[in-house]
């Protein structure tokens, strides 16, 4: 009797048997109990087998592990490796290593946009660049497309040689293009501010170095999140418009396509209107005394331009004063923006009415082809000297870089313009181009930016990084609403 009340005990315990294990403690808790443990439970009652499970259980998981304890639910250890590290090891170690930075302390790319400029002073580079410049339909928007290339190839029989003389007039013998030189300056500015957490590059819409090359560059460096700064305060079609969706679209032919983010137009942007004000103070002085009258030049766009920006199509160009204000139905619009920005200077400039008056330069086409959004500089030159201003200042905001347009055709150009019309001297006051309260200024742009859209953990300054505070220039503006 005693034997077959042992073998039904035996037979009992051989049955408590768990489903398949689901994790690392459930494997421990599922091995098979042994014998004593359910003759422990007849025997001695449910305390003392709950208490020779738990013992039995704990042997078995040392007997697994090696002699290592596991509690509850724990999983093996993780670390991080130092950000320098660039692959992940998915070996079957005791721990995972993952050797990328965290999310948020990767590096981040930050792209220059520009336009471009011809790779020489040659007629038939000046040409290429031309050509390629003028064929886009966000710089002149001419149907049907018979007449826009009568009209380009027109442009390209006298443009290409007029132009090559003009770059002459202003080429760098030793550094080149202005523009070129003076934006690769300002990326090693910013780079040296942003610190090692940014890769700068600039891009080129239309030479060398391009969009496409640089964002290869990029992603070559091991950056994915790129951030596009158009070099343009004001947004146009034909500048901004077109950059990015150069931009765009190299960005789709990649295969690993990079994360883009772009930076909005800062024309009323209190570090690029700080940065402004100081550098036109340095040459008029305060309250413009050092000169009669500040003209406000701009880069000129075809009116179309800026009347496709009205959605509601009834309120741009259809009064004389449509961009005395911004409103929703102009906030996109070029010539608006540019008026805004004129505003916010002369205000903080402490200009006068009468001191100071707004133009549009650079027309590309054949006279009275296309129209163009007005006043004229030229014709302001002209005017002003007539009114016997002898000696005028002029500034161009929407050129952050000098180049052929601010140099030569203000510069030389206007400078004759003047004079022949009466006029004595004229002033150019030169572009941001790298200034120090320019990198600082911009570089603080681009962080706050990244704060609100990257989702990059906050980007130390170099001064902060020497436990020093930044020392960009700023200001409160206010809103100004008459012209």
């Amino acid at each position: 009797a005693w034997q077959n009340h042992r073998k039904q005990l035996g037979s009992e315990a051989m049955q408590i048997q768990p489903s398949a294990p689901r994790s690392i403690s459930g494997a421990c808790r599922g091995s098979v109990l042994p014998r004593e443990a359910a003759i422990a439970r007849h025997r001695e009652g449910p305390a003392l087998f709950a208490f020779t499970s738990l013992t039995v259980a704990a042997a078995a998981q040392r007997r697994l592990f090696g002699g290592k304890r596991l509690r509850g639910r724990r999983r093996a250890p993780f670390r991080r490796a130092s950000s320098s590290e660039e692959q992940l090891d998915f070996g079957l170690q005791s721990e995972l290593i993952v050797k990328v930075p965290p999310y948020d302390r990767r590096k981040i790319g930050v792209l220059l946009l520009n336009i471009g400029t011809p790779a020489s002073t040659e007629v038939g580079d000046v040409r290429d660049y031309l050509e390629k410049f003028l064929a886009d339909d966000r710089v002149i928007e001419i149907k049907p497309p018979l007449l826009k290339w009568l009209v380009l190839q027109a442009l390209l029989l006298t443009r290409p040689k007029s132009s090559a003389a003009n770059y002459k007039k202003i080429w760098d013998p030793v550094r080149g293009s202005p523009l070129l030189f003076h934006s690769l300056d300002l990326a090693e500015g910013l780079q040296e501010e942003m610190g090692k957490r940014l890769e700068v590059r600039i891009g080129m819409q239309y030479s060398s170095p391009t969009v496409d090359e640089s964002l290869k560059d990029l992603a070559e460096s091991g950056v994915d999140n790129v951030v596009l700064v158009p070099m343009f305060p004001h947004y146009a079609s034909g500048t901004t418009g077109s950059c990015l969706a150069g931009a765009y679209r190299t960005s789709a032919d990649l295969y690993c396509t990079p994360f883009l983010s772009v930076l909005p137009p800062f024309y009323g942007h209190r570090l690029y209107v700080a940065a402004m004000k100081k550098q036109i103070l340095e040459t008029i002085g305060e309250r413009g005394k050092n000169v009669e009258h500040t003209l406000f030049s701009f880069h000129g766009v075809p009116e179309d331009q800026c009347s496709r920006t009205d959605i509601t199509g009834n309120f741009c160009n259809k009064s004389s004063d449509c961009c005395r204000m911004l409103n929703t139905k102009n906030r996109n619009c070029y010539r608006a923006q540019c008026f805004e920005t004129a505003r916010l200077l002369a205000y903080e400039l402490g200009l006068e009415e009468g001191r100071w008056s707004i133009g549009f330069q650079s027309r590309l086409t054949l006279r009275d082809t296309i129209a163009w959004i007005k006043p004229y500089t030229d014709e302001a030159f002209v005017e002003l000297a007539k009114k016997g201003v002898k000696k005028l200042a002029v500034v161009a905001p929407s050129f952050t870089a000098d180049c052929v347009e601010t140099l030569e055709e203000l510069g030389i150009t206007g400078q004759e313009e003047f004079q022949e019309a009466g006029g004595e001297e004229l002033v150019v006051i030169p572009c941001l181009n790298s200034q120090d309260h320019w990198v600082k200024n911009l570089a603080q742009i681009i962080r706050e930016h990244i704060a609100d859209n990257v989702g990059a953990a906050e980007l130390p300054s170099q001064d902060s990084q020497e436990q020093e505070s930044v020392r960009f220039v700023q200001m409160d503006i206010p809103r100004i609403t008459q012209c």
